[in-house]
């Protein structure tokens, strides 16, 4: 069952990690609160550097801190509340996301976040 806790975090990243290149391709900064009154060429840079910190701090508590896979949980927590912030702008007119990369990268990554956080409580309560 660990493979599969691992295999279902590892996934997550991945599916998330790419989708946050697909979100540079539909300026995602755009939708942002605090981004989306920039203009194109800084919200861009805001956007991609704000990233580096985010991952440094993403791979740090999910494969060095001592508590894992807790930052796992609360990491596919907000797996699931970034889908759902997807699927309610959908219909926003500057929402340009498209299947099957969103459906893929964005759906398939709180698919598999929800499997990491089925097995995480079922370990925890083996």
């Amino acid at each position: 069952m660990k493979a599969l806790l691992n295999l279902s975090l590892l996934v997550t990243v991945a599916l998330l990690a790419v989708h946050e290149m697909d979100a540079m391709t539909h300026a995602e900064w755009r939708l942002l609160p605090g981004l989306s009154g920039l203009d194109d060429a800084t919200g861009r840079d805001v956007f991609v550097f704000l990233h580096i910190p985010l991952y440094v701090g993403l791979f740090w508590a999910l494969f060095y801190a001592s508590w894992k896979q807790r930052a796992g949980q609360v990491f596919c927590a907000l797996v699931l509340v970034h889908a759902s912030a997807h699927f309610l702008l959908s219909g926003h007119q500057l929402y340009t996301f498209v299947a099957p990369i969103e459906t893929i990268t964005v759906y398939g990554a709180a698919l598999s976040a929800t499997v990491y956080l089925g097995l995480s409580y079922k370990k925890r309560s083996e």
